[in-house]
């Protein structure tokens, strides 16, 4: 099947999932703002960062967000910049310790460049993204799953990440997990990015995350050790 069939399939399909009825229990509105900054021992940096918004409480509601990033890498003799803007649409279902998305939106890049980090959107293209979190209802454990696919570039990205809590605090919790992205280009280049992270998760939702590991691409000796912080702010709740 040819990717501009399946693209036109899953814009009706998000299409649909957009006219689908929206929960009534979900009337006020909340938005949420992310950010990641991470670098790695070949030098390379990526700055991301993102807000959504959209009716919160439980069950299916729209979403709408703006995510970007900038990465910089040495490309032999000079340094390569690339900038990427995405905006997109999209659902959320809210449920009983966690929730479930999915959103359509296009990346705008200034440039189509083989990029040594793992990236969900390099290159121009309608992107298609979803994602699965789970919290749970007091258990220490807490799971999530990420991915999107970029039919311009015809690359996916996918990552899973588990964590447990290692301190209950009057102000929050400390949790401590692993996780692995997994990038394939195209069958230009794939490569896995396993890691561990520890949370720092405050009662007012905002979330602070410090990772490292390391980055193994298909066919390069060479493995980088990256380190990253991450934040995820409540801007309405």
């Amino acid at each position: 099947m040819s990717s501009k069939k399946v693209c036109l399939g899953t814009m009706l399909f998000t299409l649909a999932a957009l006219a689908a009825p929206v929960s009534t229990t979900s009337a006020q509105w909340s938005a949420t703002a992310i950010g990641v900054a991470e670098y790695d021992t070949d030098e390379t940096l990526l700055l991301l960062a993102g807000v959504s918004a959209g009716p919160g409480g439980m069950g299916w509601s729209p979403r709408i967000g703006v995510q970007g990033y900038h990465l910089g890498f040495d490309a032999g003799a000079s340094r390569t910049n690339v900038v990427v803007v995405r905006p997109y649409v999209g659902m959320r279902n809210g449920f009983t310790g966690g929730s479930a998305s999915i959103s359509l939106g296009y990346a705008f890049s200034n440039r189509d460049t083989d990029a040594p980090a793992i990236v969900a959107d390099r290159g121009d293209g309608v992107v298609l993204s979803g994602g699965w979190d789970y919290w749970g209802t007091g258990g220490p454990f807490g799971y999530q799953l990420l991915g999107s696919y970029n039919f311009g570039t015809e690359s996916i990205w996918t990552r899973a990440r588990g964590t447990t809590r290692i301190q209950q605090r009057a102000n929050g919790q400390t949790r401590l997990g692993a996780e692995v992205a997994y990038l394939s280009d195209n069958d230009n280049f794939s490569g896995f990015q396993p890691g561990a992270v520890l949370e720092l998760h405050g009662s007012n939702g905002v979330i602070i995350g410090l990772g490292a590991g390391v980055k193994i691409f298909e066919g390069n000796d060479n493995n980088p050790v990256y380190f990253k912080l991450e934040g995820v702010l409540p801007l309405g709740r």
